[in-house]
């Protein structure tokens, strides 16, 4: 809403000057601008509540068109590089993921995360989870290589702050394992080769303070993965000599007999 703020009091600023000195036909014109631009955000708010509405029913062959006019009013209303824009290509992604279309949620998750990369702070948890959904969904269709290469391209950003709680992708890139158990296949799992990705908060100690699944999976496999991921231990992440506080994931691969 800032920008949007912004834009308004520009907005004033030139129907001010144009009261006194814009010949009538430009002020006309000018005027005729500021209304369209005042209804197609109405109509974005307007269908963004919609769209909410909609996915949280499930509906989302009815949700899918909404998503897309969003997006398209967002950019015009706000800009290509606006956050609002961000957040209306990950709504749209999140209805591809939902209809099982990863292929399309790809690029949209990717658009986001270039937006708010620039627009949000390294912290914000709309662009941790924006991260952790374009991670998975590059886990899931398997693009590990493409995976790597975008992560290796943010740790220059991310190592140039020392803002703790950032995402940092996998852990094996900034840091060392000391301690590593590794799960046994469950009994209960389903005898295939699965892979569990485990997000996990370490402390400035390399504690493991937190670990949950982060891209789903069978619970058996989930359920020993967790309990493996807690007793890991690493050595400390450091920027500038400081050791953070970081959210990472571990991978851990299953082979069934």
């Amino acid at each position: 809403m800032r920008t949007l703020i912004i834009t308004f009091a520009l907005f004033g600023v030139i129907q001010t000057i144009a009261s006194e000195s814009m010949p009538a036909k430009a002020y006309f014109h000018q005027q005729e601008a500021k209304a369209k631009f005042s209804e197609k955000q109405a109509e974005a708010e307007r269908l963004s509540s919609q769209f909410i509405k909609l996915f949280g029913e499930g509906k989302f062959d009815e949700a899918l068109p909404i998503a897309n006019r969003v997006l398209e009013l967002s950019q015009e209303v706000f800009g290509a590089n606006d956050v609002a824009v961000a957040n209306a290509a990950s709504n749209l992604a999140e209805v591809y993921l939902a209809k099982g279309n990863s292929e399309k949620a790809e690029p949209l998750l990717s658009r986001a995360i270039q937006i708010n990369d620039k627009g949000l702070k390294p912290t914000d948890p709309i662009l941790v989870k924006t991260l952790e959904r374009y991670t998975c969904v590059l886990d899931k269709r398997e693009h590990d290589d493409k995976l790597k290469e975008f992560e290796k391209a943010r740790l220059p950003m991310l190592r140039a702050t020392s803002e703790p709680d950032r995402f940092w992708g996998a852990l094996w890139l900034v840091t060392k394992a000391t301690k590593m158990p590794r799960p046994k296949y469950p009994q209960a799992a389903v005898p295939t080769r699965k892979r569990i990705l485990v997000e996990v908060t370490v402390n400035e100690q390399g504690k493991v303070v937190q670990a949950q699944n982060m891209c789903g999976g069978q619970s058996p496999l989930i359920n020993v993965a967790e309990q493996a991921a807690k007793q890991a231990e690493f050595e400390p992440v450091l920027t500038a000599g400081k050791p953070l506080r970081v959210i990472g994931y571990l991978v851990y691969e299953f082979v069934g007999h």
